[in-house]
């Protein structure tokens, strides 16, 4: 290197380094954050990876066992049985997350009187501010197989009552059901937002067209909001693999492990048995069968119109 070239170098190291020296509260301030970062997110989850692989209480030292704590999880027909509900839950949870807020999300867009299409968005939004546990209690009530309303809707008619979360037989099934109507109002809004950044000049050529309200909505505006559909899809399907609301606060997983769900199968294992090494190796599989997901996502909902749009 010549001695030019190595005077370049020098200065523009100086440089660097006197930006570094007047901007150095911004330094300290991404290293705080990084420093956090890495504490409370990164360090858990490399954590959760190698206890996967030992028995470990909390308490005492680890002890490494390779793969035991996998060979359990696959083979033990309580776990088989928590993934098989949590492939009928995911699956439902998605399809009916995608699916019920579209079509709201469609006639609130198609309402030609402003006062009106706010009136229904506001009343489809306001349920969001309700935590979690207070409507996993309120569908408890409902449910109730003593006073539910549902069973005094079924007396009033005839017919039998049910026990429905307390009947292993119906106690998937009743989770399913909750929720009815199944608008969830952030869904509504990602998808309301899509429909009304659609041009309003495209419409109008289909409308002079003459295409239908379906075709309208199935030949243009459908592929028009993929993106939306596509980030709602990944959403539902982190959410509902994640979720273990109604098994902490009602069913505690049963009954007869009816209702247990991985998450639920994790956060038992870990917080009531003090198996951590189990329960960190449900979230390794947790973690692999979301980021898998997330992928096939991304790969298989395209759409050449949604290129075009941008």
């Amino acid at each position: 290197m010549s001695t030019a070239a190595r005077r370049a170098e020098l200065n523009a190291i100086e440089r660097v380094w006197l930006q570094v020296r007047r901007r150095w509260y911004c330094y300290a301030g991404m290293a705080i954050t990084l420093g956090l970062l890495i504490t409370f997110t990164y360090y858990p989850a490399f954590s959760a990876i190698y206890h996967s692989f030992t028995v470990w209480d909390g308490y005492r030292p680890a002890r490494w066992v390779g793969l035991a704590n996998y060979r359990e999880i696959f083979t033990s027909p309580r776990f088989v049985q928590s993934f098989t509900n949590m492939v009928l839950l995911s699956g439902w949870t998605v399809i009916r997350g995608i699916s019920f807020p579209l079509f709201a999300a469609a006639l609130v867009y198609r309402m030609r009187r402003e006062s009106w299409a706010y009136f229904f968005r506001l009343l489809f939004v306001l349920p969001i501010v309700v935590p979690t546990s207070v409507t996993v209690l309120i569908w408890q009530q409902l449910l109730d197989p003593n006073f539910g309303l549902f069973n005094d809707i079924l007396k009033g008619l005839g017919l039998p009552t049910s026990l429905w979360l307390g009947d292993p037989k119906t106690a998937l099934g009743s989770l399913m059901f909750v929720g009815f109507p199944w608008i969830g109002g952030v869904s509504l809004l990602i998808y309301l937002a899509g429909f009304l950044a659609i041009p309003s000049e495209i419409i109008e050529a289909s409308i002079v067209d003459g295409a239908s309200s379906w075709r309208r909505f199935f030949a243009i505006e459908l592929p028009l909001i993929l993106p939306q559909v596509r980030l709602l899809v990944i959403l539902h399907t982190v959410g509902a693999l994640q979720s273990f609301a109604w098994q902490l606060l009602v069913t505690d997983g049963g009954p007869m492990g009816s209702t247990s769900v991985p998450a639920w199968e994790m956060y038992s294992q870990a917080m009531r048995q003090h198996r951590f090494g189990t329960g960190s190796a449900i979230g390794v599989v947790l973690f692999l069968i979301i980021f898998s997901l997330t992928l096939i996502n991304r790969t298989l909902i395209r759409s050449e119109v949604e290129f075009e749009a941008h």
